[in-house]
């Protein structure tokens, strides 16, 4: 099934007319179904996902069988760009944890795209360089910030993705997402929930005052979300660069 224009994520609603006509005839329609995996750590990335809704948690596992970190990815950007367009393994497993539509096409046709349209390929770096920073940035707040700062920050992460106020998360799997013990997000989820912040329910988190959430929250959600802001702002246009000769008249006073 084709994907129609209304039904296009961040980053397919940024593309010029001209540029969603390279992707549409290679995009179908599917359903995230929780629990799926979009691609496995180390092997090669066949596909490129556009999600539509939903959240998809892209994580490093360990050997043990643990893992963390985990860098949310919903309606605001994209899955397996960076390995598909540089032909390489993944660089983590990606899995559906909160299910919806999205669309996708094959990591060849993706690059074939790319080698078509200079502003795809600038649209791609930037949404590649809002998933860096998170990942920057989440391996610093794991190491520096208490769990409960930590919970607070990715519920709010799940919210800007998700829209609406009740997270279908189980603290099992914030733990996951974390990196931390069942028995550590409890404690820092019911001191959430006794200071009226959030009502813990079977299956799923309900935030009761988000602006008490946000205090909180450690700062890496404020970074992140000022870069990516900053990110959004920057004209998606290539200039014309600058030649030598006319760098140095603009520096040569008057």
């Amino acid at each position: 099934m084709s994907v129609q224009l209304s039904d296009r994520n961040a980053f397919l609603a940024e593309l010029s007319a001209a540029d969603y006509e390279l992707f549409r005839p290679h995009l179908t329609s599917f359903t995230l179904s929780v629990g799926e995996r979009l691609q496995d750590l180390g092997a090669p990335v066949e596909q490129v996902v556009f999600p539509h809704g939903g959240l998809v948690a892209l994580t490093m596992p360990l050997r043990s069988g643990g893992g963390g970190g985990a860098i949310l990815v919903g309606r605001d950007s994209i899955v397996g760009a960076m390995g598909a367009a540089a032909t390489a393994p993944a660089m983590c497993d990606a899995e559906v944890y909160i299910g919806g539509r999205g669309a996708r096409m094959s990591a060849s046709a993706f690059r074939y795209v790319l080698d078509q349209s200079a502003l795809v390929r600038r649209l791609v770096a930037r949404h590649c360089a809002a998933l860096m920073v998170q990942a920057h940035q989440t391996a610093l707040c794991n190491a520096a910030h208490p769990v409960e700062a930590r919970i607070a920050r990715w519920l709010l992460e799940v919210l800007d993705r998700s829209g609406g106020f009740d997270v279908p998360l189980t603290q099992s799997t914030l733990a996951l997402m974390l990196g931390v013990q069942r028995t550590t997000v409890n404690l820092a989820a019911g001191r959430l929930e006794a200071a009226g912040v959030v009502n813990c329910r079977r299956g799923y988190m309900q935030i009761i005052r988000r602006e008490q959430l946000e205090r909180h929250a450690c700062e890496c959600y404020r970074n992140v979300k000022a870069y990516v802001s900053h990110l959004d702002a920057a004209p998606a246009a290539i200039a014309s660069p600058t030649t030598p000769a006319e760098a140095v008249a603009v520096r040569k006073p008057a």
